[in-house]
């Protein structure tokens, strides 16, 4: 069962899925030219001055750990790459589409924005340690993986608060949960409305296999170590990280998710010797610790 089965039956229940906004539609377009030039898709995206603000504002922003300072569009494009440059205009973008008012208490209060761009921050440094090459597919992944949260809180109002808030408080599985009552959760819902806009499909694949599932192995994503990143930076950003232990007193990496998700970490190894769980457990916390330090990403 693919992504794709789920569609009518997600439709059924939140209604129309939200439409795609026209500046993805362009940029999009415009950067499948490969001959197109860095001037313009500067000009495009100077159309739109909001849009271009927050472009600047993510690429100097700690989270996206860029080494110089980017002052314009167009050294944005020259130093990241029209490619790098896309992705962050799609997450930035899609978010804007799906923030409203009424999504203050799930972005807010409930930490969803600050876990969304450590997953993004995560994902991305964790990509460049292993020197995958994805443009800032990582970040864009990472920033959108919970996408699907916000349409079903946006559509199904109580409805899902209710699941949203039994799973917080029992303890379980918020993915688990939304399938049960649903029969698809969040997961399927951000990469249904991914590939609903068209969307690379490496990014659908991303958010949609973000949550494991047995139709979700990860060796079938379009770009598996894509999907992989993504899902262990959501591990590693839901846990509890406290950086006071004594060196006799560290974790028990067995404990952590994000490291005895075995499928996860035979994905990324690539000839890397990932099998020792502390070694996972210590890259890990040096990223999170990292991380935890820097100022939140408001966009």
């Amino acid at each position: 069962m693919g992504m794709n089965a789920n569609v009518e039956k997600i439709i059924s229940k939140i209604g129309d899925l939200p439409a795609i906004p026209e500046i993805v539609n362009e940029v999009l377009s415009l950067t499948q030219d490969p001959h197109v030039s860095v001037s313009d898709v500067s000009n495009l995206i100077e159309k739109d001055p909001a849009l271009a603000a927050k472009l600047l504002k993510v690429s100097n922003s700690s989270y996206y750990g860029m080494r110089q300072v980017v002052g314009t569009l167009k050294l944005a494009l020259v130093i990241l790459g029209i490619k790098e440059v896309r992705n962050i205009v799609l997450g930035i973008s899609v978010l804007d589409t799906l923030k409203d008012p009424e999504l203050d208490t799930l972005l807010d209060k409930e930490g969803l924005w600050d876990h969304s761009t450590q997953v993004a921050s995560l994902a991305k440094k964790f990509g460049t340690f292993l020197e995958i090459n994805l443009q800032g597919e990582d970040f864009v992944s990472g920033l959108l993986h919970d996408i699907g949260k916000m349409v079903l809180w946006k559509s199904m109002k109580s409805d899902y608060s209710d699941i949203y808030y039994a799973a917080k408080s029992q303890g379980v599985s918020l993915s688990d949960l939304e399938y049960e009552n649903f029969g698809f959760d969040h997961a399927d819902v951000g990469g249904v409305l991914a590939n609903t806009w068209n969307l690379p499909a490496s990014l659908c694949d991303a958010l949609w296999y973000h949550h494991p599932r047995s139709d979700r192995p990860l060796n079938e994503a379009k770009d598996p170590k894509l999907a992989a990143l993504v899902r262990v930076s959501n591990y590693a950003s839901n846990e509890d990280w406290n950086f006071d232990w004594e060196v006799d007193e560290k974790p028990d990496p067995n404990g952590y998710r994000s490291c005895a998700d075995e499928e996860v970490w035979y994905v990324l190894q690539d000839g890397r010797d990932f099998y020792d769980l502390d070694k996972r457990f210590d890259i890990l916390s040096g990223f999170m610790q990292e991380i935890q330090v820097v100022p939140a990403l408001a966009i």
